[in-house]
């Protein structure tokens, strides 16, 4: 599909054989094409071999690729295999029912009566009026509850490892 706002090629132009050249250049096999003569493809010298540093990237020192054939980049190192580098190892956290009854229901009450309140004004506009002050007042108190058992000091041997 061509582009509605393309200006028509003026008679000079050669974008489309410039375009399939290219096309032509990349699809083909540089190892299959024996009609390319040798020293033709970057990197190549008149005999058509590679130059020993041909390949190296700019600004890096071709001997070092000689003494070191299996120089690999940055994203390629791998350290010292270590079972004990000294990292933080969580315990095994515990069963969601175990903790404190309390804070349970408040973490309930705190995210339910919301979603109570909601579905009541999507399916039952009509419900009591002490229904929705009552999902309000426990949603709040829940809230209260919960903020008010945040720690109220930091710990100075905490290095925030754990949550």
């Amino acid at each position: 599909m061509t582009n509605p706002f393309h200006e028509p090629a003026e008679s000079g132009d050669s974008d489309d054989a410039v375009w399939e050249d290219l096309v032509r250049r990349l699809e083909a096999d540089p190892a299959a094409a024996p009609d390319a003569p040798p020293g033709d493809s970057p990197g190549t010298d008149a005999s058509g071999t590679v130059p020993p540093g041909a390949n190296t990237p700019r600004g890096v020192d071709p001997q070092l690729f000689r003494m070191h054939p299996a120089l690999t980049g940055p994203r390629d190192y791998e350290g010292p295999e270590d079972d004990d580098d000294g990292a933080f190892i969580p315990e095994e956290p515990p069963a969601l029912g175990s903790g404190n009854p309390l804070l349970n229901l408040a973490w309930i009450c705190a995210a339910g009566a919301p979603m109570a309140l909601l579905l009541l004004a999507i399916f039952w506009r009509r419900a009591p009026m002490p229904l929705w002050i009552g999902l309000v007042v426990i949603a709040v108190a829940a809230a209260v509850f919960l903020f008010a058992r945040l720690p109220r000091h930091r710990q100075d041997d905490d290095d925030g490892a754990r949550v």
